[in-house]
């Protein structure tokens, strides 16, 4: 089995400087993926947004102090010291734990055991909004146990994927991936436990295998985690500790036979970047993707695109009373297919401008 290696993800490598040191090495070993990085190099997509200076000074601020945030709750939970005084828990308690997390504001929670192969082999240097500087740098493994959440999207904002609206839906999801994790490590080292999170500026492993593991839901073509009750319209955090407690496990509700009849985000993706092959990854079903082709749409939009989660039934709401009867029932499948294509058509994509972003306009007409 290989370890999983962050150097290899695509935000690491066109983040490698052109000439460096770092960027030979990485280049004499994977040439065939040089050419089309070095397209997309140094390129900040949310540049090419389609709008005009007066929208974007008007609402890029939105988030653009989003990752000091971030890293200021980050910061806090690293300097927070582990209590000497350790409150014993029982096995047990792992349902406590998935409660408090929802508490401070996760949606969806599992846990699960780590091995040695559930993290990076080496990280990528994508952690410098928080002041890290790690590429090339092992993972030493130290944490035992994950706690696996998920952070529930705006639907309104994705279904206007991939405009505007659907990157403030992406990026408010990581700030409260950011707040669930700081807080949880937070109450974990006030109980006498080690603790880390992981989020969107500083991961210690790829958090999708984690949560297919922890029961939260199946990895769909999209090749992002799909849940029951609210598709792909989730991100991902998890919280590493030495606590011990009991863990889920991976479930079965017959995603892979449904999107082999589905398979609405490949034929919606605007990139072409989907496939409909299917790869094992240590163990998991993945599907075929080209990375590029999908960033190119994100350089073309300005956004992070989404239209793979807009199009995805559920993200959009299956009955889930028919969910439970999808696994080796085709006409089940057919069943809930037909419904949402006779709703939505193809996709579901609302053109109309929100409100947050035409306060102007509104503000014209009242004056």
């Amino acid at each position: 089995m290989k370890k999983y290696d962050e150097r290899e993800t695509l935000f690491s490598r066109i983040s490698l400087k052109k000439g460096s040191k770092e960027y030979k090495e990485f280049y004499s070993k994977n040439r065939n993926k040089k050419a089309d990085d070095d397209k997309q190099r140094g390129i900040s997509f949310r540049d090419n947004l389609r709008k005009d200076d007066r929208f974007k000074n008007l609402f890029f601020p939105l988030t653009k102090n989003n990752k000091e945030y971030i890293k200021t709750v980050f910061d806090m939970a690293e300097r927070k010291q582990v209590n000497s005084k350790r409150i014993t828990i029982e096995p047990y308690f792992s349902s406590n734990l998935k409660e408090i997390a929802k508490y401070y504001g996760a949606t969806d929670v599992g846990i699960v055991k780590l091995s040695d192969y559930s993290y990076y082999s080496h990280q990528g240097g994508l952690s410098e909004a928080v002041n890290i500087s790690n590429y090339n740098e092992k993972v030493k493994p130290k944490y035992n146990t994950a706690i696996v959440y998920t952070i529930l999207m705006d639907k309104e904002k994705i279904n206007r994927a991939p405009n505007f609206e659907e990157l403030l839906a992406t990026e408010e999801a990581y700030l409260q991936v950011a707040t669930v994790g700081s807080r949880l490590t937070v109450y974990l080292k006030e109980l006498g436990y080690k603790a880390m999170f992981n989020h969107s500026e500083f991961y210690y492993a790829p958090l999708v295998p984690l949560a297919y593991d922890a029961g939260l839901g199946e990895i769909g073509m999209c090749n992002h985690i799909v849940t029951k009750k609210y598709g792909n319209n989730v991100r991902l955090g998890a919280v590493f500790t030495n606590l011990v407690v009991n863990y889920d496990k991976p479930i079965d509700f017959g995603l892979t036979e449904f999107c082999k009849k589905c398979a609405l985000c490949l034929s919606n993706c605007p990139s072409g970047a989907i496939k409909h092959h299917p790869r094992v990854v240590n163990g998991r079903q993945f599907y075929k993707f080209d990375e590029n082709k999908c960033f190119d749409m994100w350089i073309k939009s300005g956004t992070d695109c989404g239209t793979c989660i807009s199009t995805c039934p559920f993200t959009q709401g299956i009955d889930l009373s028919k969910i439970d009867k999808i696994k080796d029932n085709p006409l089940i499948i057919d069943d809930i297919i037909k419904d949402f294509t006779s709703k939505h058509g193809r996709r579901v994509y609302q053109k109309e401008e929100l409100d947050i972003v035409k306060v102007e306009v509104k503000n014209a007409k009242d004056n």
